[in-house]
């Protein structure tokens, strides 16, 4: 994918390089670290040479108004990116239950990424309320940065096609062989996803989120007589057959998946679009909006 392309709402943040180890800020054994998030965290009473000023009581009193001083912060970072975003669209009033049961998880989101994404979670909701159900949130909850990226990366790839708005990452096609196909009966094409930063390691970690099935899934025979409209990324393709018995490959995300990926918005990875389309056209007229990615600005 290239550096253009990239999702914008995660960044990814590169751990250092093994050469920064012997820099003065750097702890490298164990003992020494876990003193170093003690002190962090107001944990280290037991670690010191002398007895504690404080009682534990009072230790734990400074140690909870911390916390409870970094969630306000927290909250108001999300406030601000969720205010930054917005323009002048038209908004309503989120529920009140769901909007402390968003406070109550956003309060516990440190990573800056991760809180961008949040943001765009209450901007979502306010501008149309009942969007992003109470099990999204939990399921983002629980979400690393990392698992944030690669189902950024699943998103940048996925389509809709025929009467269903559900999102799928389209794999290939499976046609049926002709007459004169000389005992060939079927034939397959597929795309490496794994070409775009999407192994299938990174799809099963989507499956294990529930935010994706599990399983790879066959469409019906497209009909010769009417065109497949297909939609990638805010792109209409209307895919029109060569000849029977041609039927697509795709995953398909769960309903807390594509509630997920719309939060991330249309983000398309045109290496990706440009290979679909040249793969669908060894077997439809794919009539696209756009000719080739050198043209287009995302």
């Amino acid at each position: 994918m290239s550096e253009t392309n990239k999702p914008g709402a995660l960044e990814h943040e590169a751990e250092p390089p093994r050469h920064q180890e012997k820099k003065s800020g750097y702890i490298k054994d164990s003992a020494s670290r876990v003193l170093n998030i003690a002190q962090t965290y107001g944990l280290d009473a037991l670690l010191q040479t002398e007895k504690p000023e404080k009682n534990a009581l009072k230790r734990a009193l400074m140690r909870e108004r911390r916390r409870k001083e970094l969630r306000q912060k927290n909250l108001e970072q999300i406030l601000k990116l969720a205010h930054i975003s917005c323009k002048d669209e038209t908004a309503g009033d989120p529920e009140q239950d769901w909007l402390l049961r968003f406070f109550d998880m956003a309060q516990e989101v440190h990573n800056h990424s991760m809180q961008r994404l949040w943001a765009q979670v209450l901007k979502r909701e306010v501008t149309n309320p009942g969007s992003t159900s109470m099990k999204a949130l939990k399921v983002l909850q629980d979400m690393t940065p990392k698992e944030a990226q690669i189902l950024q990366r699943a998103s940048s790839l996925a389509c809709s096609f025929g009467g269903d708005n559900s999102r799928k990452l389209l794999v290939g096609y499976r046609a049926q062989g002709g007459i004169f196909s000389f005992g060939k009966r079927t034939t397959t094409s597929n795309i490496n996803v794994g070409n775009f930063q999407l192994p299938y390691s990174s799809l099963l970690v989507l499956f294990e989120l529930g935010l994706m099935h599990g399983t790879e899934l066959e469409s019906g025979e497209i009909e010769l007589d009417s065109p497949l409209p297909l939609l990638y990324q805010g792109k209409q393709l209307s895919l029109q057959a060569h000849s029977k018995g041609v039927r697509l490959l795709y995953y398909r995300f769960t309903p807390t998946g594509n509630e997920l990926c719309k939060l991330l918005g249309n983000k398309p990875n045109m290496q990706y679009y440009d290979q679909m389309v040249a793969m669908l056209s060894q077997k439809f007229i794919a009539n696209t909006e756009v000719e080739s990615s050198i043209h287009h600005t995302v």
